[in-house]
């Protein structure tokens, strides 16, 4: 990682113990027999500092890999980011619009649609229309929130 960035992990202001402390429960306590979760039974973790939500189906997003669910809400335009790890999604609900910055690709993909999203590249998303998107990720390393600095 460059100077040039600013690294914010992505469980802000105190949501990462009960985030991580919550999914290793759940996964935890299923790993033996297998694990069965509706999308209406997520109990979702509202981060202080956005209107996004996030849950943890398996894994510590802390500290490793992991599978989450992030709910954006209808409307909403994340900042220009990257993650230090490489991520796959998979929009469940909602039109997620997804951009690669570096070549300005960008689409919008109804759920069912796949993203895989290299470490380190910068990228936009936002839900738009009018229903919330919930686009679930799985990272094998522990998510974070980079911006970029003021300084590019």
């Amino acid at each position: 990682m460059t100077g040039s960035m600013k690294k914010i992990t992505a469980l802000l202001a105190g949501t990462a113990a009960p985030v991580a402390a919550w999914g290793l429960g759940y996964a935890a306590g299923h790993k033996e027999h297998g694990a069965m979760i509706a999308l209406d039974e997520v109990e979702w973790i509202p981060r202080p500092t956005s209107p996004v939500e996030v849950a943890v189906l398996s894994g510590d997003p802390a500290t490793g890999a992991h599978v989450r669910p992030v709910k954006l809400p209808a409307g909403f335009v994340v900042p220009d980011h990257a993650h230090t790890g490489d991520y796959h999604g998979v929009n469940l609900t909602g039109t997620w619009k997804h951009t690669f910055l570096e070549t300005g690709e960008s689409h919008e993909l109804p759920p069912g649609s796949f993203v895989f999203q290299p470490g380190g590249e910068m990228h936009g998303d936002a839900c738009i229309g009018s229903e919330d998107c919930i686009i679930m990720l799985s990272q094998s390393v522990a998510a974070d929130f980079i911006l970029p600095s003021n300084d590019e």
